[in-house]
């Protein structure tokens, strides 16, 4: 016998024994939705946003800004005063608004550190030279 149909002929086997298997509210209704649950029971993963800080010159830097906290735990990383907040949302009340401030040294070299944050959005972000004489 020839592989090709011999591979073909067992991939339909296969296929048929799948199709007996199935319950018969699934084989008589091929299109009924595959999702049973709620979108209540639903976790949200909470999203990350990346955005690299502008900065092209070497020194000290003031980065501030907002985040919209969409999780119950907020991270803010990638600067040197990486901050976690948690916060517990009622039902229906609409999410808070925090503001964050760090100091950042930047030596010139390579490219400038990026900001994440994961389970907020960012609303608004400054990035400010220190001038330290």
């Amino acid at each position: 016998m020839d592989r090709r149909v011999f591979l073909k002929l067992t991939g339909f086997a296969a296929a048929a024994g799948a199709l007996g298997a199935l319950p018969t509210s699934a084989a008589a209704s091929p299109l009924a939705p595959a999702m049973t649950t709620s979108a209540r029971d639903l976790v949200v993963a909470p999203r990350l946003t990346v955005t690299r800080l502008a900065m092209r010159e070497a020194g000290e830097y003031s980065v501030s800004g907002t985040i919209r906290l969409e999780a119950s735990t907020v991270e803010i990383s990638g600067i040197s005063n990486s901050q976690q907040i948690s916060w517990s949302g009622a039902a229906g009340q609409a999410p808070m608004v925090v503001s964050f401030t760090s100091f950042e040294h930047y030596d010139g070299l390579g490219a400038a550190p990026s900001l994440s944050v994961r389970g907020g959005k960012l609303e608004s972000l400054s990035i400010v030279p220190v001038d330290l004489a």
